[in-house]
């Protein structure tokens, strides 16, 4: 029954998190639920006043009030209505029975239940419940010094009361961190069950990729063999039978390619050495590679002092790399390249802007090209099989940010991209 009684709202589909917050609330609106039964069956042997009496019953209906909105998906504001019943059943039980029955230190533990209920969120609404505790706690000390309770209770059982109140305030305390401490425990198993779980696919999936990549690059490796043998034994050959040995034998070398970047891409979710990486030196490295074309091309570069940032070195030298040659790569014939690259600071992360003088890209096709061999041109006017982009947004969410495109056709187009602070730069 009491498992039944806490799985109240917890519907299939729930992330463990929203599953942790409704059991706590569930749980902790039955022990106060518990806690007012117990109150009100004591009343009864003694002569308490009605209106004592009347106030304990309607807790119970009051607090019921936290698993029904559990029940009906409405979690938030289950969380929300507890933290406030919480304070105002608090605050009444401490005005209407006095200082001497202890209630109003129920609030120190009370301090943390708006950390554990909204943990995940960011903002000021913990700390304004938390606050609220504080500031009735500091009021009731004064109200006791200046007003009298609002129900006075026979001088025949007052330590016997007192007696029980102290042991349910007790009990309530243990059970609060009793209540925290298994369901952060549940959570945490949860989640190491999950991270189990994904690194076990994870590894599969490497696995899976390894075996296919090699599987498939076999035989690819085993046809082109023959095709060379073959066009050896042929001894009347033509220019038509060269153009189709030389078309298959480029699109084998295109297969080959797609499976080396496939297996490539795999191997950036393993884990890397994060360090603290000078941007201007992985720029004059990226040149002294592309000094070639950079030379052909007469490129033009324009960009400030850049920072050194918390990053892999060759994953961030690979991102700056395909973005520096897209752009080089997808220009007008005849036209020159010019590349500049702007950064700002954010609390929480570096964010850059690659912009270029290139062809663009069309507003229906900017949200295909950083998905895997997405190309937009024809092997005739472009080269590439369609991974650089990819690889770019992979290298950026390993590291924490976000990738965007802005650009217009035959205007340019601005990659921009960020990269989370791990640690203070030097």
């Amino acid at each position: 029954m009491l498992f039944t009684l806490q799985n109240i709202g917890v519907h299939e589909g729930l992330d463990a998190m929203t599953v942790k917050k409704v059991h706590l609330a569930n749980n902790l609106s039955l022990m106060c639920i518990g806690a007012a039964s117990i109150l009100f069956i004591f009343t009864l042997t003694y002569n308490v006043p009605l209106e004592a009496k009347v106030f304990l019953c309607f807790i119970g209906p009051v607090l019921s009030i936290i698993p029904t909105l559990n029940y009906f998906r409405y979690y938030r504001i289950a969380q929300i209505a507890f933290c406030c019943l919480a304070l105002l059943i608090i605050t009444s039980m401490s005005v209407t029975l006095g200082k001497s029955f202890h209630f109003q230190y129920v609030l120190l533990p009370y301090l943390g239940l708006p950390f554990v209920m909204f943990e995940d969120e960011i903002g000021i609404k913990k700390i304004i419940f938390s606050l609220f505790g504080i500031l009735l706690f500091i009021y009731l000390e004064w109200h006791f010094c200046n007003f009298d309770p609002l129900i006075t209770l026979p001088e025949d059982g007052p330590k016997a009361n007192q007696f029980l109140t102290d042991i349910l305030i007790f009990g309530i305390v243990f059970l609060l961190f009793f209540f925290f401490i298994n369901e952060n425990k549940s959570y945490i198993k949860k989640l190491q069950r999950k991270q189990e779980q994904l690194v076990d696919k994870n590894y599969e999936l490497e696995h899976f990729t390894y075996i296919c990549s090699h599987n498939l690059s076999e035989p690819l490796r085993t046809a082109s063999s023959f095709l060379e043998f073959v066009k050896k034994e042929i001894k009347d050959s033509s220019k038509k039978l060269d153009i189709y040995f030389n078309y298959i034998h480029e699109e084998i070398e295109r297969m080959d390619q797609m499976i080396l970047s496939l297996l490539s891409f795999s191997k950036l979710s393993k884990a890397f050495d994060f360090k603290v990486t000078d941007l201007n030196t992985t720029l004059s490295d990226i040149k002294i590679e592309l000094k070639e074309v950079i030379a052909e091309k007469n490129v033009v570069f324009n960009y400030e002092y850049l920072p050194s940032i918390y990053a892999e070195p060759q994953l961030i030298k690979k991102l700056f790399k395909h973005l520096i040659s897209n752009a080089i790569k997808y220009q007008k014939q005849d036209a020159l390249p010019f590349i500049t690259i702007h950064f700002k600071e954010n609390p929480n992360n570096w964010e850059f802007v690659v912009v270029d003088n290139g062809i663009g890209i069309k507003e229906d096709n900017q949200h295909k090209i950083f998905s895997m061999f997405t190309r937009l041109h024809l092997d005739s006017e472009y080269d590439g099989i369609g991974v650089g982009l990819s690889f770019c947004k992979k290298i950026i969410e390993i590291h924490g940010g976000q990738i965007w495109v802005e650009s217009k056709v035959n205007e340019g187009s601005k990659f921009h991209f960020s990269i989370k602070k791990h640690l203070p730069v030097q």
